[in-house]
């Protein structure tokens, strides 16, 4: 007797076939969600090499980015410093209580006291000259890029080995990856549009402020930006004057404590913060008051960082400054170390 179902194929189950194509689904989902929010996330906290120089470049460079970015040609753009700053330079290690000099740095910390009583006002200038770019240098809190991560100035100054650091721009305080610019020792993490001045250092020691339309990140990029920073506003204009306007909202204008950079030519800048909300001891400088002191110090070019309870200069291996109710832990800072 012939068994006429021995050559027929058996047919997969409904169920089977339908809880497969769930799984496959499932599998889709969760790969696709890899690869464009976790992912995404992973290669941002890495970042893209821009500038700096060969060895430098080979050490940080990620094996994978997001986007491909031309990078700019990358060399010792600071060889004849060491020269023209002779004069600030010594052949081994010098420090004392308020300055540092080495083959490669002058650091000299003065501190600065205005006016009396309810109007007195403290403030502290480091004069800096390097003879290696890589000198200045920037240093993330955990020494990790991410929005949730925060260390006091002091903290990331010993952690990173800087004879001199400052708070930076708080990049960090932030709900995402998308705002503003972030470019890091050659560097680059972000570079979204922002309605903040941009203020960028080039490999070369150049320091160049920027309105929100006059920023372009892809010629910042091509020109061997090493770092910039979103935060603002810039206090001065090209003639090294005292803006008339400032890019910020009218709240900031007022007196505050303040942390802000200065820039002579390259190779040659300077750090200041002023204390501030301490009646009798320094009760802070309006926005305009800033400026002035950089013109004062004879920049041609000065930046406004973040400032109030943020505001803090570390130098060798402590506090400078007395930062508004002890301080806050922030995600970044600008630092001056010897070079690798």
């Amino acid at each position: 007797m012939v068994n006429n179902d021995s050559g027929q194929k058996k047919r997969i189950p409904i169920w089977v076939m339908i809880l497969a194509d769930t799984v496959l689904i499932g599998v889709t989902l969760v790969t696709f969600a890899y690869f464009h929010h976790v992912r995404k996330s992973i290669l941002a906290s890495e970042g893209t090499v821009i500038s700096g120089n060969t060895e430098t470049a080979e050490t940080a460079k990620t094996t994978e980015n997001t986007e491909t970015v031309e990078t700019a040609e990358t060399g010792q753009a600071s060889s004849d410093w060491a020269v023209r700053f002779a004069y600030h330079f010594t052949d081994t290690i010098v420090t004392t209580d308020s300055s540092y000099s080495s083959p490669d740095i002058s650091i000299t910390v003065n501190t600065v006291t205005l006016g009396s009583g309810n109007s007195k006002i403290t403030y502290y200038v480091a004069d800096v000259y390097i003879a290696d770019i890589e000198c200045f240098s920037t240093y993330f809190a955990e020494d990790t890029y991410g929005t949730g991560y925060r260390e006091s100035v002091l903290d990331m100054d010993i952690a990173s080995d800087a004879l001199l650091a400052l708070s930076g721009d708080y990049y960090g305080n932030s709900k995402s990856y998308e705002d503003g610019v972030v470019i890091r020792n050659g560097i680059l993490y972000r570079a979204a549009e922002t309605d903040c001045d941009i203020c960028v250092l080039y490999y070369d020691g150049t320091m160049v402020t920027y309105s929100p339309d006059e920023f372009d990140a892809e010629d910042a990029i091509a020109d061997g930006a090493w770092q910039a920073w979103t935060f603002g506003p810039g206090l001065l204009d090209s003639d090294g004057d005292i803006l008339a306007v400032f890019n910020t909202s009218d709240r900031l204008m007022s007196d505050n404590p303040r942390a802000g950079i200065g820039y002579y030519e390259p190779g040659h800048y300077c750090f200041v913060v002023v204390d501030g909300r301490d009646t009798g001891y320094s009760t802070g400088v309006t926005m305009q008051e800033f400026a002035a002191i950089f013109k004062e110090l004879g920049c041609v070019s000065a930046y406004n960082l973040d400032g109030g309870k943020s505001a803090v200069m570390t130098y060798n291996d402590q506090v400078v400054n007395q930062p508004t109710e002890g301080g806050r832990t922030i995600s970044d800072c600008l630092i001056i170390k010897e070079a690798d």
